[in-house]
């Protein structure tokens, strides 16, 4: 057992109460308190003048935090100024209770997990790795981008949509995986993702079946301007095409006969933009199993690139030290690129930041720009469609080609 599943494992029950609920957005009670962990930066800035009552107190890791009390109708407000005024997803982890809040930060394990070694992160599969290259295609990529964004007018986890959008995932990477008798699909509920499961996909490792690698995405969408269920939310870069982009290497990859020496888990997240609400019960889960993940990649909008940006980013913060140099490894050996662009993306901005939370190594890749300009400035609105990428999902195809080298050289390939 890794030193880090050792920790896990010792630290499963402490950690139980930050993980048992999540937070019940009762659309009928927009008075009901929802307590949201948040940077104390962003909680000054959204909640000046407003009566917002917080905490402050800090994390394991030195961040400079708040927890604040929010009605339920209000939360609207924070979720729009993380949205149009940070420019970024995420940002904030929301709980039914003050105790759930504080039992959240006190647990917090993201210092460990920024330096665990939790696996050998050597770049040495290139047999594997190098033929699944040139078998992306960027029509697939495309393909199913389109089918999310234009299927439903959103794919909100609180709506009708933001549930069958789950069961399109589900039934696309069953069809994929049909006839592989190591691969089993569920969807995972949540107390309050709404309507939408997560949908799991689970790679039995052939030599290795309790070291677990895993690759993931968000499903659901949001209209930052009306945060409403029912707004219009294509999502068609944030984040359809992370999944989209998941599910083309998820199909080279079976194509190929591949078996991997670890477990490989493929997660669409729901409800990620109402506070991370999926990924932080899955991750959570994992770690009350003392279950050893030894890698986590997060793909969060791969397919909007401006003119004179990088093809990609790495995220720098919420991340493991010892993951984001192998992901600047596997960038340099498998892209041919020179130095890997970075950003830093600040507090909870995606669903890496559950698994850093849980303890678990985690790191991000996310499209070339920045919140100042460069990537998207479609998303959160009904313009964020694949008609302004260009239709075309070329800009996804380098994230595809990282996340079929991270599969391979972090899940390996079985000699049996």
């Amino acid at each position: 057992m890794s030193r880090l599943a050792r920790v896990l494992s010792s630290c499963a029950l402490l950690c139980a109460s930050a993980s048992a609920a999540v937070p019940a957005f009762a659309a009928d009670d927009p008075s009901k308190p929802v307590y949201v962990v948040a940077s104390r930066r962003t909680h000054d800035a959204v909640a000046a003048g407003s009566g917002v009552r917080a905490r402050a107190l800090a994390a394991p890791g030195g961040e400079a935090l708040a927890i604040s009390e929010w009605p339920a109708g209000r939360l609207g407000e924070l979720i729009r100024h993380v949205h149009e005024k940070e420019r970024r997803c995420g940002g904030f982890f929301a709980f039914d209770s003050r105790e759930q809040a504080e039992a959240f930060v006190r647990d917090d394990m993201s210092a460990l997990a920024a330096t665990a070694q939790a696996a050998d992160y050597s770049v040495d599969n290139q047999a594997t790795v190098k033929p699944w290259l040139a078998q992306v295609k960027e029509a697939n990529i495309r393909a199913t981008i389109r089918s999310l964004s234009e299927s439903w007018t959103t794919r909100h986890a609180q709506s009708a949509h933001g549930r069958a959008a789950s069961d399109w995932i589900r039934d696309a990477w069953q069809g994929l995986a049909a006839n592989r008798s190591d691969v089993s699909i569920e969807q995972v509920a949540c107390a309050d993702c709404g309507q939408q499961p997560s949908v799991v996909l689970t790679w039995r490792g052939n030599e290795l079946p309790d070291e677990v690698v895993v690759l993931g995405a968000h499903m659901d969408s949001i209209a930052a301007g009306n945060g409403g269920a029912g707004a219009t939310a294509p999502g068609a870069d944030d984040d359809a095409s992370g999944i989209a982009t998941l599910t083309e290497v998820l199909r080279v990859a079976l194509a190929s006969g591949y078996k991997p020496r670890r477990t490989v888990k493929f997660m669409a997240y729901a409800a990620e933009e109402l506070g991370l609400l999926g990924s932080r019960a899955i991750a959570a889960g994992h770690r009350d199993r003392g279950e050893n993940v030894v890698g986590v990649l997060q793909l969060d909008m791969t397919n909007y690139r401006a003119a004179g940006t990088p093809d990609l980013r790495l995220i720098s913060d919420n991340s493991n030290a010892g993951l984001q140099q192998l992901v600047r490894g596997l960038y340099s050996t498998y892209l041919g690129g020179g130095a890997l662009a970075e950003y830093k993306c600040g507090y909870g901005c995606s669903d890496h930041a559950s698994w850093t939370a849980a303890g678990y190594p985690a790191a991000m890749v996310f499209e070339g720009g920045t919140a100042k300009g460069g990537y998207s400035p479609h998303i959160h609105s009904r313009n964020d469609t694949l008609a302004n990428m260009g239709n075309s999902a070329a800009n996804s195809v380098p994230f595809a080609k990282l996340g079929l080298a991270f599969l391979g050289e972090v899940g390996k390939t079985s000699a049996l």
